[in-house]
């Protein structure tokens, strides 16, 4: 009996120091950023943003943040530091809602404050018309809340002991570049029409337009409760918030599916509400021809190459782009007009070439 009393000490005191231990190194190498800043040497792998954006709004150095759908993933962080002088951190959610937005945002704020000189926001006008609570995927809590007691989660994980640490440590090659996280797999070969067009294929015809006041009401329900009050408890901050430039084969989608006048209303109602605020500048892509009607800028039918990121920070910095309400209506009837008017056969007809 003594015997096995000893035995279960000595059991107990291991599994405690080994338990330990796995803490200790978690919480050393901290590989999604909850208690500090990234170890200097460590190769990162930076690739989940549901559980790493949390940490790295908490912890990173920066004082502007680039929020926004799958459409920002390609933007390299020092674009913005050597055009606009401005240290951003990526904080990407690819599929992302208002709500993933908003989430983010809380914590940004509550840890940075009024150092936050720009928000760089892109916004997919097709999922502000989600329930306000509707998030792409699930969130991890005890990475987005201040308890400290649920960090067991993290803590003891076995992915992020195997995944995010000991593979990393075993294989530094796979690190990521700090201004290129979240970036697309996709190469420069793959950004040509001949991809593109292989694996498009057309919306359905629809018989009936939609109800255009239904995504109106959803997508005010959104702005007031998701994005609004962070623009007005921060008149500090500027937001300069954009419209993605998706290729012409997204117009062809709307098109076929009745959708092309809901579409304009769904812009011009967000752009009229955005636009109420002094520290709101406002750029809307959708209407530039020479990007979205050249399909080798794209590696599907929404998603574009680096360089039209670069360029868009580019029009950030000179206001190339930007929109007023002294000129909304004039881009609005350029973007309907493209839209309506293409020859959209022509682009099958043609697609080797």
């Amino acid at each position: 009996m003594k015997q096995l009393k000893v035995w279960l000490l000595t059991f107990c005191i291991i599994a405690v120091l080994g338990l330990g231990a796995v803490a200790g190194l978690v919480f050393l190498v901290d590989p999604f950023f909850q208690y500090h800043k990234p170890l200097q040497g460590f190769p990162y792998i930076v690739d989940h943003q549901m559980n790493m954006n949390p940490g790295l709004a908490k912890n990173m150095d920066y004082d502007s943040i680039l929020l926004g759908s799958s459409m920002t993933v390609s933007f390299n962080t020092d674009w913005f530091e050597e055009i606009c002088g401005l240290k951003t951190q990526k904080l990407s959610y690819n599929g992302a809602y208002p709500k993933d937005q908003a989430n983010i945002m809380d914590i940004v704020f509550e840890n940075k404050g009024d150092s936050i000189k720009r928000v760089f926001l892109g916004i997919d006008e097709l999922n502000y018309s989600g329930d306000i609570e509707q998030t792409k995927f699930p969130i991890p809590e005890y990475l987005y809340d201040n308890n400290y007691f649920n960090d067991v989660k993290y803590l003891f994980n076995k992915e992020v002991v195997l995944d995010y640490i000991l593979r990393a440590a075993a294989d530094p090659k796979d690190k990521s570049d700090w201004n290129m996280i979240y970036k697309p797999w996709w190469q420069d070969e793959h950004y040509q029409k001949v991809s593109v067009l292989m694996y498009y294929e057309p919306a359905p015809i629809a018989e009936n337009p939609p109800d255009t006041q239904v995504f109106i009401d959803r997508i005010a329900a959104n702005l007031d409760v998701n994005i609004i009050p962070y623009i007005e408890e921060h008149p500090e901050t500027t937001f300069t918030i954009f419209y993605p430039p998706y290729s012409i084969l997204y117009w062809n989608d709307v098109c076929r599916g009745k959708e092309l006048e809901t579409v304009i209303e769904k812009y011009r109602y967000m752009s009229e509400r955005l636009l109420e605020y002094d520290n709101v500048e406002l750029f809307f892509f959708q209407n530039r021809e020479e990007i979205i009607c050249n399909l080798n800028n794209y590696a599907d039918y929404t998603h574009y190459h680096g360089r039209i990121c670069k360029y868009m920070v580019e029009c950030f910095q000179n206001d190339e782009c930007q929109v007023t309400l002294e000129n909304l209506e004039e881009e609005l009837d350029v973007l309907y007009r493209l839209a309506a008017d293409y020859d959209y056969e022509a682009i099958f007809d043609d697609w080797y070439n």
